[in-house]
């Protein structure tokens, strides 16, 4: 059996809610976009999770659960609220994956690079495709067996990696495999997140970002596929096309 568990997440539909939850040193990007972007950030998120969900939704023979109700032993992918796994995801662990604690893929993004430093690193990998990836472990690209004192390797990606390219290393397998998207949208914290460059972000820089999202989703079928994302591709373009300046 293999678990679905969504990370812990904003309650984006409750605008109250939304604000008690996010972490203080978030509420200036949103409050950027809020005051710059005709639909507010907590609805666009909401939305953003609606098609994660619809994704999630079509995944065949897996559970989607809580952390408490996954039994110690089980195999376990994590998730954000906003990325996406491929249908068969399950068979694709169910051939790839034997005996290890765990397992990683390689990893899938659409969207925008965050900063000229990633551009280069994009049309890097284009160009020399063994160029290895920033992180062992992005949002969704890995599975473990829920054993006690691993949530926090499930939990956050940055430690997962840690542990996959260090003590772990002689307990995980490197499948081939793509079996899931990282949807970086306009609304990813990887999006807002202040550079070296520029600083905090601000309007004209989110109206910039804003352009080239929709520009992305106009011309992203140049990108190699995979072809199961397709529809939420285009859904996250509609979407993304209701955006306009206030």
């Amino acid at each position: 059996m293999i678990y679905v568990w969504i990370r812990d997440t904003v309650d984006w539909s409750d605008e109250e809610a939304f604000w008690a939850q996010v972490p203080d040193r978030f509420k200036p990007r949103v409050e950027v976009w809020n005051a710059t972007i005709n639909m507010p950030f907590h609805v666009f998120r909401q939305r953003v999770r609606e098609i994660a969900t619809l994704n999630h939704s079509r995944v065949r023979d897996v559970v989607q659960a809580e952390w408490d109700e996954i039994p110690v032993g089980s195999r376990v992918v994590p998730v954000d609220d906003d990325d996406w796994f491929a249908p068969d995801l399950a068979d694709g662990l169910a051939q790839n994956w034997g005996e290890e604690t765990g397992v990683s893929w390689p990893p899938t993004w659409r969207g925008v690079p965050a900063d000229i430093g990633h551009y280069l690193y994009v049309i890097r990998r284009t160009v020399l495709p063994f160029t290895p990836p920033h992180w062992t472990c992005e949002s969704n690209n890995y599975a473990l067996i829920k054993r006690a004192g691993n949530r926090l390797l499930l939990e956050k990606h940055g430690e997962a990696t840690d542990w996959f390219d260090g003590p772990g290393q002689d307990e995980v397998a490197r499948i081939r495999p793509r079996l899931s998207v990282y949807n970086r949208h306009l609304a990813s914290q990887t999006s807002l997140r202040p550079t070296k460059y520029s600083g905090e972000i601000d309007s004209a820089r989110l109206l910039r970002r804003l352009r080239r999202h929709k520009r992305y989703y106009r011309r992203w079928r140049v990108q190699p596929e995979p072809r199961w994302a397709r529809p939420y591709i285009e859904l996250m373009g509609e979407l993304t096309d209701r955006l306009e300046p206030r």
